[in-house]
């Protein structure tokens, strides 16, 4: 009765689904589902969860050496669905990209840190993320190493790196991260059930449906600048979260490693 009101809920058709049919059944099926929370409690509930929450660098550590590997996560505040820097975050993130070491590796093809990690057997694996909320987000990599007695380089090295993006970002990896960025987008849109359930999260979050071809002009427009006035903007010197769990006495203190926030490349 709380979360499930008409105005937190969008009905969405996909495929061959005449209009004014879906409506008749909207109007017959969900005309007497409330447009808020019955009590004022409960709305004063749903008004809170509106509030743009406010990030603070904080850490959880959960040492466990039964666990054979060290799993950190790191991340700092990303972007909303709204932004304007929605689509750039995206990009910086295809920069850093993700990495098994199953996978090997080629100087070409794969991200900078990808070859590095690769090259000094610093990881596991690594995937960077974007994740957006209707209001804010999360920007960050989760890590995975065997190499528990390494963790302070692979942390050290994996936060150079995203102080690189605030400086040396060339057109080449960006063109390449826009590329990997388009074409995920564009295949997870495979059938009626993925393409409403995208329309879906736009409309609830947005209010409006980005269409592929919008997605992929705005995309496409991203330049090296950007994602450097970006990486300024929410990389450099900010705050950070961390999430660890495993074999992670190698991890460092919380501002040690706040501290490669702000260092400088040589």
């Amino acid at each position: 009765k709380t979360n499930y009101t008409a105005d937190r809920m969008v009905l969405v058709g996909s495929g061959g689904v005449p209009h004014q049919e879906l409506v008749q059944l909207a109007e017959k099926y969900f005309s007497n589902i409330p447009m808020a929370p019955p009590t004022s409690t409960a709305q004063a509930i749903a008004n809170a969860q509106k509030e743009k929450p406010d990030f603070v660098g904080s850490e959880v550590r959960i040492r466990d050496d039964t666990i054979p590997t060290a799993n950190i996560a790191i991340a700092v505040e990303g972007v909303s669905w709204k932004d304007d820097d929605y689509f750039t975050a995206l990009v910086t993130q295809a920069i850093v990209g993700n990495w098994d070491r199953a996978m090997g590796n080629s100087p070409y093809l794969g991200s900078k840190l990808s070859t590095f990690i690769h090259e000094h057997k610093l990881a596991n694996s690594f995937m960077s993320f974007s994740t957006s909320y209707s209001d804010t987000g999360l920007w960050g990599i989760y890590l995975v190493t065997d190499a528990v007695t390494r963790i302070d380089d692979l942390v050290h090295f994996t936060l150079r790196e995203w102080s690189r993006l605030s400086m040396q970002v060339s057109e080449s990896e960006v063109e390449r991260a826009k590329a990997q960025l388009k074409a995920s987008i564009l295949l997870s849109l495979d059938g009626t059930t993925a393409v409403a359930e995208d329309i879906g999260r736009q409309i609830i979050t947005t209010g409006r449906r980005l269409a592929p071809e919008e997605v992929e002009r705005v995309v496409s427009q991203i330049t090296a600048k950007d994602v450097m006035d970006f990486a300024k903007r929410k990389l450099w010197d900010r705050d950070i979260a961390i999430s660890a769990v495993g074999q992670i006495e190698g991890l460092l203190d919380y501002s040690r490693i706040r501290g490669d926030m702000t260092r400088m490349l040589s």
